[in-house]
């Protein structure tokens, strides 16, 4: 009987479909590994350049409450349609959902230029928000797979680094655009025609790999080793694995964290604007190297420390950054805070979605992932409505200081929740269990 062939530490398990790889051993990093990181700097760069969506808004004669509107309903869609796309990782895998996804933001981020009416502006932002959950989604189940067990959490960071890189790059480049003294038509038809153009690129790069999938029923069982088990069940069974295996408050952390996204994101470029300093790029420049940094030297603390604990310095360093930029007047303003918000972006986000993605069974995988990322898009829905509102009543310090209660609030729930883990001993990644 031939041996299986392994390739850059992969185990490739045939299937009566397709050839499906799986990690194994202790190989984490591999030639599909950084091409991956190719695609996903490139989707984020495209994304990332609509973090000045907000100049369109203004030169359409609209406020940032309008912005807020717009931003808000758009994420509806996004969480609406969130079980869905991990229902279709797990049936159809990642490839194609990942392809589907930036097709669909290259269509309608490149069909923005041409709206002027909100609701039309609604409904597109909604199907980019979507088609942008499609993609990140895939992105996090896809780390999560590749991975050895002990270190989905590192993979999820390090492959999570591509979006830093598309963070730096997209608004540097947006400030680039929007360099002249008011925005012109071209420089709006150059800005949405270069996000599409990124998306589409990811999109070239990413269809030759074989990238990791769930179909037919070829799994990692609970220690991550090849094993088969059935394709889940959808609708009602998917609902009531989710209900048994909740992942608790980790989701409310994945709020509070997507909120804080709002303000940097979005709002960011208004608060410049309204100051009269107007690039945002120097709190990018800090934000996305130290986040780029420390994910490489701490990638392996949610291993050795424990990703509750990883989680709560993360928030705690978001909390301080954020309390750095109430008052701010100036470009070099921005540097601490983002100094501090790129370290808890780092230790935030792998130990979040490794703690709630691990509570669903290995078959619902992509369905755990979609959850917490479904959690995220809830914050935003509940941030851009939230902040949107509290700018335009009370100002930019005291929206600041609502995102700071956020953070701090949920925490101190998730630390209090988690607490055997937390303060006395390593959390040791389990394959499902109940909630907490």
């Amino acid at each position: 009987m031939p041996r299986s062939p392994r390739r850059e530490g992969l185990l490739i398990e045939r299937d009566t479909d397709k050839a499906i790889p799986t990690a194994v051993g202790d190989r984490l990093y591999s030639t599909r590994f950084f091409q991956t990181f190719a695609a996903v700097a490139l989707f984020m760069t495209g994304n990332s350049l609509q973090y000045h969506f907000g100049e369109y808004v203004a030169g359409l004669g609209h406020g940032v409450d309008t912005l807020g509107l717009v931003l808000s309903v758009s994420m509806a869609g996004s969480l609406l349609l969130r079980l869905r796309i991990g229902e279709w990782i797990d049936r159809l895998g990642c490839k194609p959902t990942w392809i589907a996804g930036g097709l669909v933001m290259a269509g309608a981020v490149g069909a923005v230029q041409w709206a002027e009416s909100v609701w039309l502006l609604i409904v597109l932002r909604t199907v980019v928000a979507m088609a942008t959950a499609m993609v990140m989604t895939t992105v996090a189940v896809f780390a999560a797979q590749i991975a050895p067990p002990p270190r989905r959490a590192e993979s999820i960071g390090i492959l999570g680094l591509a979006g830093m890189v598309g963070m730096t790059l997209g608004p540097a480049l947006g400030d680039w655009i929007f360099s002249g003294p008011a925005p012109s038509a071209g420089a709006f038809r150059t800005f949405f025609t270069a996000s599409a153009v990124f998306s589409l690129a990811s999109c070239a790069v990413i269809a030759p790999l074989k990238v990791p999938g769930q179909r037919r029923g070829s799994q990692l069982d609970d220690a991550g080793r090849p094993g088969v088990r059935p394709i889940p069940e959808v609708n009602a069974s998917q609902l009531r694995v989710v209900l048994r295996h909740w992942p608790g408050a980790v989701l409310l952390v994945g709020v509070a964290f997507a909120m804080v996204l709002c303000l940097q994101m979005l709002f960011l470029e208004r608060l410049a604007d309204l100051r009269g300093f107007h690039d945002i790029k120097a709190f990018f420049l800090v934000y996305c190297p130290t986040a780029i940094a420390l994910r490489l030297l701490l990638r392996r603390m949610p291993e050795r420390v424990g990703r509750g604990r990883t989680l709560l310095i993360g928030l705690a360093l978001e909390a301080a950054g954020l309390v750095f930029m109430i008052g701010i007047r100036g470009q070099t303003q921005l540097l601490l805070p983002g100094l501090l918000m790129g370290a808890g972006h780092s230790l935030i986000f792998p130990s979040m979605v490794d703690i709630a993605a691990e509570r669903l069974p290995p078959s619902y995988r992509g369905t755990g992932t979609a959850l917490i990322l479904g959690a995220g898009d809830l914050g935003m829905l509940i941030g851009y409505a939230t902040l949107g509102a509290v700018i335009d009543r009370w100002g930019f310090d005291a929206a600041i200081m609502v995102l700071v209660i956020s953070v701090v609030s949920a925490g101190a729930i998730f630390g209090y929740l988690r607490r055997g883990q937390v303060f006395y001993g390593v959390d040791i990644p389990v394959a499902h269990q109940e909630g907490t």
